[in-house]
């Protein structure tokens, strides 16, 4: 017979709860004093190298805190040394920081599985490791310590005032020597867009670059830091270098931690001032163009990249410690976001932190300014990335920038707003701002734009430009501008001394051939090759007839009649022209007709509206109505009038290519089509082309189906079909 099992005592009570064991390697140190002035200190973590500061708050729990010992315990404990009470979410929250941070041997709750199912989720597919180690990736390469102490003392002068003040005078002198050889130094810089430019630069930037991490590594050992590596980093697969020089947090003078910040930035501008002085003295060669390189990547790279708040560099730090906010972005970013949302939605939820208003408005300013940077800064990098690469590729990347670094944190923040939407909807601004979002909704998706604008010129309705036959050497300029010319009326006369030299050889070859044949009769030869100098013969005096004609279109005549508005003012007698140099523009006829170039996504919205007007860009022209008269079927390769192209102030954006003759042509970067316009009023010819703009009525087209059309043409040009 079994015995019967022993029924548990439900009502025994459940063991205290205790206090987790901290790690033994722990240490804590005083801190710098936070942005409001409040005590902070360090848990000094050396297994993972890492400094974690903490308030005022939490160095109270931890200065009580006893392994073994009952919360109950613990909790009276600090009411009668601290004089006030935990509560039970200041301690669970207190707890899960500590385990959070892997800070006690084994974690409060569920013991060594904790650990392991933090690792679990700490592990990432292959895709999330490949997309990680493509955005950064970091190489230590030398532990530099033993080098650092032995070789300090030879650097020590560099920190002297002395040597602080020379440096800078010497900075102004070679800026002063600069300034007066300026031309000559801005035209080094085209000496860079070749190969051993290139590669110059690479040496300037490797010895720059070095030279700023020495400097924080010395300025770090100097105040009895450590520097346990020195390596490369890798971000968006461009190489970095960097000095972990962490140990920093540990000095409690903010002074010092601006000073090992900042050092980087003085040694380049150190630098930049002994290059820059340099530079005025070297003579032509290799040393001079190092000189020129160490210069502008020391001021370029100091004043721009490295002195930028904005961007996780030197500049970053500093900030961080001139203001006093540890840890300034993740900070910065929620008080961002707190903001936002209260100016949306007004959910009034206490701020992150507590801060002095000057400090979080500081943040909220910083935050917003970071996100639009990044806004921009990444979708930069992530079409270069996307043109670096080949197309595959470089889709993947370029996706991977835009959903990593834009898409992820507005989705992170959209789900935030989700999960608060109870909150959110009793709130009155949150329908105002929902209000808001509807009507900017409305705004991009209703058809409600039927506004096409032209970028048009006004000139005579019969306008011709002339342009040399051949290129040519002036000799004789005929007419000027406002002069009235008639159809066949010389302008210009050029002369071609190799032209003038081949017909001349001509000339005397045919001579000689005449020559030879009017002997023949006397000359047993040269009745043999009579047929042969018969052919001679006809050759020269056709060749003579073809340089003839090429030297009588040498004479640039006037194609119709009218008035010479405009004349190329670098025509003139001893210079040489191409066939691609306009020379004059001859307006004639009566009535006016606008000239412009429509884009394409509106050339499908024209409908049956045929009517618009001009309005110039000059002030006091009156519009002037005008009537659509032809649209060109295929887009325009070139912009003909340089007025309306961006390199000469106009609205139309153009990519400038060298074409025959020396000439640029000026390439639109978008498609647009070359369209007339007649107007209807019998006007007077102004004398000279107005700029302007002709406004007709289209169809009615909303915002996002432009930007749609904008998309999809980049879409399809993109893919190659």
């Amino acid at each position: 017979m079994q015995p019967v099992p022993a029924k548990p005592d439900l009502a025994k009570p459940a063991p205290p709860a205790i206090l987790p064991e901290l790690r033994q390697e722990l240490k804590l140190e005083r801190g710098a004093p936070a942005a409001d002035g409040a005590p902070s200190w360090l848990i000094v973590d050396p297994v993972q190298h890492r400094y974690i500061q903490i308030d005022e708050a939490a160095y109270q729990l931890l200065s009580q805190w006893q392994s073994g010992v009952t919360v109950s315990a613990f909790k009276e404990t600090m009411l009668q040394v601290f004089h006030h009470g935990v509560s039970d979410d200041e301690f669970k929250r207190f707890v899960a920081f500590l385990s959070d941070n892997s800070l006690t041997v084994e974690p409060a709750a569920a013991g060594w599985q904790n650990f392991s199912e933090r690792a679990k989720r700490a592990e990432h597919g292959w895709m999330m490791w490949m997309i990680h180690n493509y955005l950064y990736i970091k190489l230590p390469l030398v532990h530099p310590e033993a080098f650092l102490k032995r070789t300090l003392p030879a650097v020590a002068p560099l920190y002297t005032r002395g040597f602080a003040i020379l440096v800078a005078c010497i900075g102004l002198a070679g800026l002063y020597l600069v300034s007066r050889q300026w031309d000559a130094f801005a035209t080094t810089f085209q000496y860079s867009f070749s190969w051993q430019g290139a590669a110059t630069y690479g040496v300037a930037l490797a010895l720059v670059k070095s030279a700023h991490e020495l400097g924080h590594a010395y300025t770090a050992m100097r105040y009895g830091c450590r520097v346990p590596s020195m390596g490369i980093c890798f971000l968006v697969m461009f190489p970095v270098l960097y000095t972990d020089v962490t140990d920093a947090w540990r000095l409690q003078s903010r002074r010092e931690r601006l000073a090992i910040g900042s050092a980087g930035v003085l040694v380049e501008l150190a630098l930049a001032c002994l290059a820059t002085f340099l530079w005025a003295f070297l003579p032509d060669g290799i040393l001079k163009g190092l000189a020129f390189s160490i210069a502008t990547v020391g001021w370029l790279l100091s004043l721009v990249v490295n002195l930028n708040p904005l961007m996780r560099f030197d500049g970053y730090y500093l900030f961080a410690d001139a203001i006093g906010v540890e840890n300034l972005q993740a900070r910065a970013f929620a008080f961002g976001q707190w903001r936002m949302r209260e100016i949306l939605f007004d959910v009034q939820l206490p701020p992150p932190e507590r801060l002095p208003p000057a400090t979080a408005r500081t943040l909220t300013i910083y935050a917003w300014t970071v996100w639009l940077y990044r806004l921009v800064v990444f979708t930069g990098i992530a079409v270069l990335v996307y043109h670096m690469a080949f197309k595959a590729l470089g889709i993947v990347l370029f996706l991977v920038e835009i959903i990593y670094f834009i898409v992820r944190p507005v989705a992170s923040e959209l789900q935030r707003w989700w999960q608060d939407g109870r909150a959110i909807r009793a709130t009155r601004r949150s329908k105002a701002t929902a209000a808001a979002a509807v009507a900017l909704l409305a705004v991009a998706l209703v058809p409600w734009s039927t506004q096409i604008s032209i970028p048009a010129v006004l000139e005579a309705s019969e306008i011709a430009r002339v342009y040399p036959q051949r290129a040519g050497l002036v000799e004789v300029v005929k007419v000027a501008a406002g002069d009235i010319v008639a159809k066949g009326d010389v302008l210009v006369v050029l002369r071609s001394s190799e032209t003038d030299h081949q017909l001349a050889l001509t000339q005397r070859k045919l001579a000689l051939v005449q020559m030879r044949l009017a002997r023949r009769a006397a000359d047993q030869e040269d009745r043999a090759r009579s047929l042969v100098m018969e052919q001679e013969l006809k050759a020269a005096q056709s060749e003579i007839a073809g340089l003839t004609r090429e030297r009588q279109e040498l004479t640039i005549v006037a194609p119709a009649s009218g008035v010479v508005a405009e004349f190329n003012s670098a025509v003139h007698p001893g210079r040489t022209i191409g066939r691609a140099e306009v020379v004059a523009l001859i307006r004639g006829g009566d009535g006016l007709v606008a000239r412009g170039y429509m884009a394409e996504h509106d050339v499908g919205r024209i409908g049956k509206s045929v009517n618009g007007r001009f309005i110039a860009d000059l002030p006091g022209f009156d519009p002037v109505p005008v009537r659509l008269q032809d649209i060109v079927k295929a887009s325009a390769a070139s912009i003909d009038m340089p007025e309306l192209a961006s390199t000469h102030g106009g609205p139309i954006p153009v990519r400038p290519h060298a074409g025959a003759g020396g000439q640029n042509r000026l390439t639109p970067a978008h498609a647009v089509y070359l369209t007339v316009l007649k107007s209807e009023l019998n006007a007077e010819s102004p004398g000279h082309s107005v700029r302007g703009t002709v406004q007709m009525a289209g169809e009615a087209q909303s915002l996002a189906a432009r930007a749609w059309q904008q998309i999809a043409a980049v879409l399809v040009r993109e893919s190659g079909f």
